[in-house]
C-alpha cells in the first residue's frame, strides 16, 4: 500500500509502459485501475501474470514518494534554518544600530566636552594675549600658556596687565618687553615675588 502524503500527482515513467503492449486492453484497465487504488492508499488483488507487472509500478511509486518525503523535510528544515537566522541577522542588525546611536551619542557628548574645554581654554589665552604688550609667536605661546594651571594662567593673565607699563613709559617702547612665550615659559610673572623675598630675606639677615 502507498504512504499517504499531500502529493496531488503522481509519475508514470516512460519506460514502465512498455509492458502494456503486452497486455489486453481489459489487462490494461484493470492494471490502471490497481494503480489508481494504491495511489488512495488502497489495495487490490491482482491474478498472475498482472500481480507481476504492478510490481515494478509499486516500486517505483514507493520511491517516489519517499523521495518526496526527504524533500519535504528538508524544506522545512531549511526555512526553520532560515526563520532562526532571520530573527538573529534582525537581533544583530537592532544591536549594531544601537551600538553606531551609542557610539554618535558618546561621539557627539565628547566632542561637545572637547568643544566646551577648547572654548574655555581659548578665551582664557585671548585675555591674557591682548593685555600682553608684545604680540609673537601667537601658536607656540598659546601651548605653552595652556599646558599652565588654572591659577597660573590667572595670574600670568592679571600679572600682564600691569606688569611693563611703566617700563614702556619709561623707555617709550615694548623692545624691552619679554616675549610672550618667554614669558609664560618663565613664569614671569613671578618676579616680583621673588624680588620681595629676596629683599625680605636681606632685611631679616642685617
Amino acid at each position: 500500500m502507498s504512504k499517504t502524503t499531500t502529493r496531488k500527482s503522481f509519475i508514470i515513467h516512460k519506460d514502465s509502459l512498455d509492458i502494456l503492449e503486452k497486455l489486453s486492453n481489459e489487462e490494461a484497465g484493470i492494471l490502471f485501475k490497481a494503480i489508481c487504488a494504491y495511489q488512495q492508499g488502497s489495495a487490490t488483488q491482482l491474478n498472475y501474470p498482472l500481480d507481476l507487472v504492478f510490481l515494478p509500478f509499486q516500486k517505483q511509486f514507493d520511491r517516489d514518494n519517499e523521495k518526496y518525503l526527504n524533500t519535504c523535510k528538508q524544506r522545512a528544515e531549511a526555512g526553520s534554518k532560515g526563520g532562526k537566522q532571520k530573527v538573529a541577522n534582525a537581533s544583530k542588525s537592532k544591536q549594531k544600530v544601537a551600538n553606531v546611536a551609542d557610539s554618535k551619542s558618546k561621539s557627539k557628548s565628547k566632542s561637545k566636552s572637547k568643544s566646551k574645554s577648547d572654548s574655555d581654554s581659548d578665551k582664557a589665552f585671548n585675555e591674557f594675549y591682548e593685555n600682553y604688550p608684545k604680540k609673537t609667536e601667537r601658536k607656540k605661546t598659546m601651548s605653552a600658556f595652556n599646558k599652565l594651571s588654572k591659577d597660573k594662567q590667572k595670574l600670568a593673565t592679571e600679572d600682564s596687565k600691569t606688569r611693563y607699563i611703566e617700563k614702556i613709559k619709561e623707555d617709550g617702547t615694548n623692545q624691552f618687553v619679554p616675549a610672550p612665550l618667554v614669558y609664560i615659559n618663565g613664569e614671569r610673572w613671578e618676579d616680583e615675588r621673588a624680588v620681595q623675598q629676596s629683599t625680605q630675606r636681606k632685611v631679616l639677615s642685617r
